[in-house]
């Protein structure tokens, strides 16, 4: 007797079929324009809108160093108490000539033919102080420069009223002293990492991991519904039955789910290869056309991030992440398998796949609204639910981006990953063995009941019949 497909080995053929979806899957236009365009943009956007970002702020802190700085203040203080405003310069970058005047008329001629001088008016109405700034007819002071000097002072008048009620001026500068606050991370050599790398942080780590669920929930959705279609058109063509006479359908099943994932793991390691191209190649490129202003916000937090040293990214857990989003892939094309093996027809198809969709949806709002990604601060990721973790179809969404920043300990990576690879194996093994049962369907849409009760019954040993014949 001839041996049929039935009879081969369940792994024999999983190479032919691999190479041959695997070259119609890269092979597509689609595929290729895809890869094509979104590598380019994140190679040439990234560090060109870096570049953008770092010269407009460069040139607003040309055109502000362009304008002229107040120098003379004339000082109308028609209040009760007596105060040195130059105490004002103890709390200020700039300083500035402080000249009291008796009135505002007097002011006023004190800043006629001075054209870097300004008016400062103090009067008190309804137990509040008022402070308003005045600009002279003829001035070289703008109205943002003034805007920003009568901030200045608004937020620096405790020390004045200090001296309105004659407390000492050792005492008055004492309580006047501006208090700053900040933070700052111990890095791996138990040095003192920089306000600049803990903002770099910051940014990387409220980015990160919205982007890897977004990628990853897209490139499910993209493939996903590709497998399920391309499984449910095979069962119902004409070639099947030739098919499997040379090819076990566990096999072709297998060999098909790892190339659709060989090919979404392909294409976005060609996106992060650009990404990272963009990020370290082309903007240390790009951003040495930009001047070194020591106040460019945007040029340090660029530098920090590329800076290898600062620790900002995990390339062990970079590479770990790449596995969990393989697994990721397989576990969700085994359930678009499953959908397709399942259905007969494209009525069929629709309803089936709607559990995957479910599923993938309902993994993304859990990951979203659990709170993980909520109240960041000091550049750190809070640390997420442990359910979130361990449960495969959200840990696919979450592990890579705190892989990736090094937020994950080797112990919760090891757990994580070890349910995700049993859960693979058990939805993969689950969806071939309907895909064999089903392979050859095609009747009305089959109730999971109904499937469980043919699994168990396929299962049974097959009796060769009565003795004697």
């Amino acid at each position: 007797m001839a041996n049929n497909g039935a009879q081969r080995s369940a792994f024999s053929g999983i190479g032919k079929v691999y190479r041959f979806s695997l070259k119609q899957a890269i092979a597509t236009r689609g595929w290729l324009l895809s890869t094509l365009i979104l590598g380019l943009l994140l190679l040439v956007g990234i560090p060109g809108a870096l570049f953008l970002a770092s010269a407009a702020e460069d040139d607003s802190s040309t055109a502000d160093d362009k304008e002229k700085n107040i120098r003379l203040v004339c000082v109308c203080d028609e209040t009760e108490g007596e105060a040195d405003y130059s105490v004002l310069n103890q709390l200020s970058e700039e300083q500035y000539e402080f000249k009291s005047c008796a009135s505002m008329d007097a002011a006023i001629q004190e800043s006629v033919g001075a054209r870097d001088a300004v008016i400062l008016r103090v009067t008190k109405q309804d137990d509040a102080y008022s402070l308003t700034v005045y600009l002279p007819q003829i001035t070289d002071i703008s109205r943002s420069r003034a805007s920003s000097f009568g901030t200045f002072v608004e937020q620096s008048f405790r020390s004045i009223l200090l001296q309105k009620a004659e407390i000492t001026a050792e005492g008055a500068a004492l309580l006047s002293m501006p208090v700053n606050m900040g933070t700052a991370s111990v890095n791996e050599k138990a040095e003192v990492e920089s306000n600049d790398v803990n903002s770099a942080k910051f940014i990387i780590n409220m980015l990160m991991p919205y982007f890897m669920m977004m990628l990853i929930y897209m490139m499910v959705v993209l493939y996903g519904q590709s497998m399920a279609n391309s499984v449910m058109l095979e069962k119902t063509s004409k070639l099947m039955e030739t098919i499997l006479v040379t090819v076990h359908p566990f096999a072709l099943l297998m060999g098909k789910m790892l190339a659709i994932a060989t090919a979404a793991v392909l294409q976005i390691l060609i996106w992060l290869a650009a990404l990272i191209g963009g990020l370290f190649g082309g903007t240390s490129v790009l951003l040495d056309f930009v001047p070194k202003s020591a106040d460019n916000h945007v040029v340090a937090s660029v530098r920090q991030i590329t800076d290898l040293n600062t620790g900002i990214f995990s390339i062990k857990g970079a590479v770990i992440s790449i596995g969990f989003m393989a697994l990721g892939f397989l576990l969700y094309l085994s359930l678009s398998a499953l959908s397709g093996a399942v259905a007969s027809k494209q009525e069929d198809l629709n309803k089936t796949n709607m559990i995957f969709s479910l599923i993938l949806v309902g993994s993304l709002l859990l990951t979203m609204s659990s709170g993980m990604l909520d109240n960041m601060s000091d550049g750190q990721l809070p640390a997420s639910p442990l359910w979130l973790r361990l449960i495969p179809f959200t840990a696919i969404l979450v592990m890579p981006g705190r892989l990736i920043l090094g937020e994950e300990t080797g112990l919760s990576a090891a757990a994580s990953a070890g349910i995700l690879l049993l859960s693979v194996i058990l939805l993969i093994a689950l969806a071939a063995a309907v895909y064999k049962l089903l392979v050859l369907y095609r009747g009305e849409l089959l109730k999971p009941k109904q499937i469980a009760a043919m699994l168990k019954e396929s299962r049974k040993p097959k009796s060769d019949g009565p003795a004697g014949v």
